[in-house]
């Protein structure tokens, strides 16, 4: 294995045959887990052709015919390229350039893969009932049917399907009639789609129930889900029927289908799709169960909803035309999913919140050589589904938001209304966006945003007195001082907010040259990117850093502010800028800190140290160190919700307890064993789980951190029990958390078992690779196990997040080690993964050969107690 992306294949399908409209029928056996399908595809051939050229994965395709006009054209051959996914079709004479009916006749397999056409099931009264479903972005829409796979290839959908009698039949549209079939079969007709692209066509059929309301607007909204589960529906419906008429006002544009179903699906790869009219859901992203959901899968339910119905306009009435602009239908519904939640529950916070997750998930992934740009080619499906990472989400929805600070709200909602009125049913790409906000504005947005979207990395601006003013110098910022070996001089045009001590508001300017002067006075204080809109690190001259300290303590700045001068300090101690140690003082103005966000950051910075220093001599000086610093936010925070309080409050609850006990805090964690023991006596009384839902990820982490054998079994034991899937992720985060290696192992085994859902096994396996006493078995099980785990999962989007805890390791030589082991087992659809993961790798052992004996050193100091 090299450290370079290997050279792609241009795989494309040929532009002169485009299609107009599908009229697809299929029939699923959810017995043998088969489907037979018949389509006839109305096209425009641009010139004569005796070859058509098709998407075509995993499918027989039996018949093959064109009809033009009173002519029927039978198939000579069908020739398959199994690399390419194309079925190609021979025809005895040249076909005549025009309009043209294409007719083929199929069959396929309902696979257990969770891509394309695929076979899902749950449990009822003690019974496996299975659902048939799909998922097509990006690339898999051609497991179901052959079709013109790409994004540009826009086409109308008529669907019909043939299911058993007490079956229910979803699509992207409502039904227009349902007539008899065959013995205890029906035909559900739906109505014509929009013009749309094959990734977001949508089929779902079994058995289950629905919640229904209207829209203010008049628009039918219905929550699917399996039986049994129709009491955790109701705060889904209560978002999408809020949301829908938001976004529908807020670009300007109704909402065009005259139903939007959310639909709950057991087995999911992804959190959700935005299939147009029919979104699908992982069942932990959709419901919210009165008694046992916690606030912040409550928000995070709000927030994929608004995600996905942000998309039923940025992505699916206007769609990006190849994959190579996907940050244009993901990094802006990240973006507009805040705005939406901000408008229903404006006393979240939310906005903070994103300075912590998508802006800071996205300065951490981007500040590494291995990254790329938010524009990047890709040509293979594998290619493709790499991209879906904190790139195209996060950074793309960082960018947009300091696009939307610096253009104002009225310029920025005004040319989202006018590129979207302007590109509906239509494709586009990143420019047309750039010159929809210029027309608007009257500003150099292409100039501004071109750096942002086509060059990988972001700039660090170091700021510093000259003489009787500021200097603000930027240059790219890299995670480790081995990456910025690679010489970059990319110079960015960076919005930049300053907030100063003797100014009431912010000032702004456009900085567009490697060096910029400020006039300043001497002696105060400044805050570059103020609010945290800028995609870019900040690095202080010492004193103006020091200067700092006492505003953040008096807590003169503002919260987004406080969180931004943690991360970045933690971000500049592993670059190599400043040492560690400097980061751990400024973290310990912290103390008394009252932001649930601020917090989250400060947790963030904390726990990243500690995992490069976890098997360290002097680990527990840190461990004494750091539970100083929760100490006190902790005992305010206590154990009880109390009436009317926050709901950032009941989040900060959980986090403050967490790190307390984490860090080794004996009362906490007593605290929790015992509210375990209380509900491990309940259990199986008809009691409801005793532990509040907002404290079980708490006490579920510290009693497997502080537990042995009895406790894992008791875990074991709740995860077979569990029905929501919550519940069950939250079990699964727990069972990684043992110390002891034969636990470990087997939570390890179990994640590979029939217990456990596939969708599930990456996230459990990563728990255990996160906990310092796991990282050597789960790399060991993960190769051991390599085969399993690309047959699985090899394609997936969320394939490429099982490797990303390798770059927790700490040594050249495992560096060397995973090079050597990807060399020989090509990881597809995860290759720069692996390359992101040896470069974080290669960069901790950088950082403790240069802050090992330092760190020691401050830790016996009396500085710190």
């Amino acid at each position: 294995m090299t450290d370079a992306m290997p050279t792609p294949k241009h795989i494309r399908l040929s532009a002169h045959v485009t299609p107009v409209r599908y009229k697809i029928t299929l029939k699923p056996d959810l017995e043998r887990f088969t489907f037979e399908g018949e389509e006839t595809i109305r096209i425009n051939l641009a010139k004569p052709e005796r070859r058509i050229t098709l998407h075509a994965a995993e499918l027989a395709i039996e018949t093959a015919e064109v009809i033009k006009g009173s002519e029927t054209f039978f198939a000579l051959s069908t020739k398959y390229d199994e690399k390419a996914e194309t079925a190609t079709f021979l025809f005895p004479k040249l076909l005549p350039r025009g309009a043209l009916r294409l007719r083929l006749v199929f069959r396929g397999v309902l696979n257990d893969k969770m891509r394309g056409f695929y076979r899902s099931h749950y449990l009822a009264e003690g019974k496996k009932h299975y659902i048939a479903t799909t998922q097509f972005e990006s690339t898999d829409a051609r497991r179901a049917f052959p079709c013109f796979d790409e994004p540009r290839a826009k086409a109308i959908f008529d669907i019909n399907l043939i299911v058993p009698q007490e079956s229910v039949a979803i699509s992207n549209t409502i039904p227009t009639e349902i007539r008899e079939h065959a013995s205890g079969y029906k035909v559900v007709m739906f109505a014509p789609t929009p013009k749309m692209s094959t990734y977001l066509l949508a089929f779902i059929v079994g058995k289950f129930e629905h919640i229904e309301r209207k829209t203010r607007d008049g628009v039918s909204v219905r929550v699917f889900v399996t039986p049994g589960k129709k009491h955790q529906a109701a705060f889904a419906l209560d978002c999408a029927v809020k949301i829908l008429p938001f976004f529908a006002r807020y670009f300007a544009i109704p909402y065009p289908l005259p139903a939007l179903d959310l639909i709950a699906i057991p087995d999911f790869a992804a959190g959700a799709m935005e299939n147009w009219g029919a979104v699908t859901y992982r069942e932990s992203a959709l419901l919210v169960d009165p008694d046992h959901t916690s606030a912040a899968t409550k928000q995070w339910v709000a927030l994929v909803v608004a995600h996905e119905l942000a998309h039923q306009w940025f992505g699916n009435l206007v769609t990006m035309e190849w994959w190579t602009h996907l940050w244009l239908n993901e990094g802006f519904a990240s973006f507009i999913e805040y705005l939406a939640v901000d408008h229903l529950f404006p006393a979240w916070d939310i906005w903070t919140q994103f300075a912590h997750q998508d802006l800071g998930r996205a300065l951490e992934l981007d500040a590494l050589k291995h990254t790329h740009p938010i524009e990047v080619d890709v040509h293979h499906p594998d290619e493709i589904s790499e991209i879906f990472d904190a790139v195209s989400y996060s950074k793309g929805a960082s960018v947009i938001r300091m696009l939307a600070d610096y253009l104002g709200e009225r310029d920025f909602r005004d040319g989202l209304r006018y590129y979207l009125k302007k590109h509906s049913y239509a494709n586009t790409s990143t420019v047309h966006l750039w010159k929809a906000f210029a027309r608007v504005s009257k500003k150099p947005v292409e100039r501004i945003m071109a750096r942002w979207t086509r060059t990988a990395g972001y700039p660090l601006l170091t700021v510093s007195e000259r003489g009787q003013g500021i200097a603000i110098r930027q240059k790219r910022f890299f995670a480790s001082p081995l990456s910025a070996r690679a010489k970059d001089r990319t110079t960015w045009s960076i919005p930049v907010r300053i907030r100063t001590a003797a100014a009431r508001r912010t000032s702004a300017f456009l900085m567009d040259s490697r060096t910029h002067i400020l006039p300043a006075s001497r002696g105060s204080w400044l805050k570059l990117n103020s609010g945290e809109f800028g995609f870019f690190r900040t690095a202080y001259s010492p004193r103006l850093r020091a200067a700092l300290e006492a505003p953040l303590r008096k807590k003169v700045l503002d919260p987004r502010d406080r969180l931004g001068l943690i991360r970045d300090a933690f971000a500049l101690a592993e670059a190599g800028e400043i040492h560690a140690a400097e980061a751990l003082r400024l973290a310990a103005n912290y103390q008394h800190e009252t932001d649930y966000t601020v917090w989250l950051e400060v947790a963030s910075g904390l726990g990243g140290l500690y995992s490069l220093i976890a098997h360290e001599r002097f680990r527990e000086r840190y461990r004494d160190f750091a539970r100083d610093i929760f100490a006190a936010i902790a005992e305010n925070v206590g154990w009880k919700k109390r009436p009317r309080e926050r709901h950032t409050q009941s989040l900060l609850r959980s986090l403050a307890l967490a790190q307390f006990g984490a860090y080794g805090d004996r009362a906490t964690i007593a605290r929790a064993q015992k509210m375990f023991a209380a509900a491990e006596r309940r259990k199986g009384r008809r009691h409801r789980n005793a532990i509040p839902p907002d404290l079980r990820n708490v006490v579920y982490g510290l009693v497997a951190k502080n537990g042995g054998a009895k406790k894992h079994a008791a875990f074991l034991a709740r995860y077979r029990q569990a029905t929501l899937h919550e519940e069950k992720n939250r079990i699964g985060r727990a069972l990684g958390a043992f110390r002891d290696a034969p636990l470990l192992k087997r939570t390890l085994a179990f994640s590979l078992s029939k217990q456990v859902r596939e969708q599930d096994t990456i996230s459990m396996v990563i728990a255990v690779w996160s906990n310092p006493f796991g990282r050597e078995l789960a790399w060991k099980f993960v190769r051991a196990n390599w085969n399993i785990f690309l047959k699985r999962y090899a394609g997936q989007h969320g394939f490429s997040s099982l490797l990303a805890p390798l770059g927790s390791f700490t040594t050249a030589t495992r560096a060397r080690e995973v090079r050597r082991f990807f060399k020989k087992n090509p990881a597809p659809g995860a290759a720069r993964a692996v390359l992101q993961a040896v470069e974080r790798i290669l960069a901790n052992d950088a950082v403790l050969k240069r802050e090992r004996q330092a760190l020691a050193d401050f830790f016996r100091g009396p500085e710190n107690g």
